[in-house]
């Protein structure tokens, strides 16, 4: 599926986009088309239904998607968080559409955040997602300074953090460098020095669409509270990810994108034609 999409995704535009808070919503020129389809999307998200498989808590979609993009009229989509119960990062996704044969096709995006076992998920279209947690605890960073008393300086200190990052995505012979969005794609709202973090998205200079998030998020850690990080994939291709240019994290191509299940924590697939 996402070979499809390649070509379609290399000049999104976003059209709705709150960075570093939850979503709200902003004045948008008149399409019907794009507002039907964005409404779906909406629709879609919130009938996915995820839980854990221990407890069976429910992960709850957030009101309206973190944004929503465009691409010449004829590719759409919404990037979505799920949080748990105690409004922690659950699962982060996109649902989207792309013209096939005339038809515009649904297409779900998903990525767990949260290193616990879900219930199994079904798609619409038959896919089912049993993902591993093994891959998803947080990273350590090295001299990592102490969470901040203030929100404001904790958000300076998240984004120093983010920057001494860097990424490439491969795909064949090719390389290309991955750039940091300035500001975070997600941030909790009314946060604490013990509930705070964010998500930065790396983007690819043919596009805008997040192709490797970054998830920072305060830990406890000894008994103290500490910066720690945890890499997203959220392309098919390869990636890198580097901290003060040493590699600390890599995925090779996603190869298992078409399989009816789907193991690994990122998922991709197609859903239905949308009427």
């Amino acid at each position: 599926m996402k070979r499809l999409l390649t070509t379609a995704f290399a000049s999104l535009i976003i059209v709705h986009c709150t960075m570093g808070q939850e979503p709200t919503e902003t004045a948008a020129a008149p399409d019907p088309k794009s507002d039907r389809l964005f409404d779906r999307f909406d629709e879609t998200a919130r009938s996915l239904e995820m839980a854990t498989a221990a407890d069976d808590k429910k992960f709850v979609a957030s009101e309206s998607p973190l944004f929503r993009f465009s691409s010449e009229g004829t590719v759409f989509g919404g990037v979505y968080l799920w949080k748990d119960a105690s409004k922690r990062m659950a699962v982060i996704g996109t649902i989207g559409s792309i013209p096939i044969n005339g038809n515009d096709v649904e297409f779900v995006e998903l990525h767990l955040l949260k290193p616990q076992r879900l219930k199994p998920v079904t798609l619409m279209g038959g896919k089912r997602w049993d993902p591993d947690v093994t891959p998803l605890q947080f990273r350590d960073l090295p001299q990592s300074p102490k969470v901040a008393e203030s929100a404001s300086s904790r958000l300076v200190q998240l984004r120093a953090i983010a920057r001494q990052f860097s990424a490439d995505m491969i795909e064949g012979e090719q390389t290309n460098s991955l750039r940091l969005l300035p500001q975070p794609l997600f941030r909790y709202p009314d946060s604490t020095k013990q509930h705070d973090g964010a998500l930065f998205a790396f983007v690819w200079d043919k596009g805008t669409d997040p192709e490797l998030i970054l998830r920072i998020e305060s830990t406890e850690d000894d008994g103290q509270l500490v910066w720690k990080y945890q890499p997203i994939r959220f392309t098919w291709r390869e990636l890198k990810l580097r901290h003060s240019g040493d590699d600390v994290w890599s995925v090779d191509e996603f190869l298992e994108r078409n399989n009816a299940q789907q193991i690994t924590p990122y998922l991709t697939g197609l859903t239905q034609v949308i009427p």
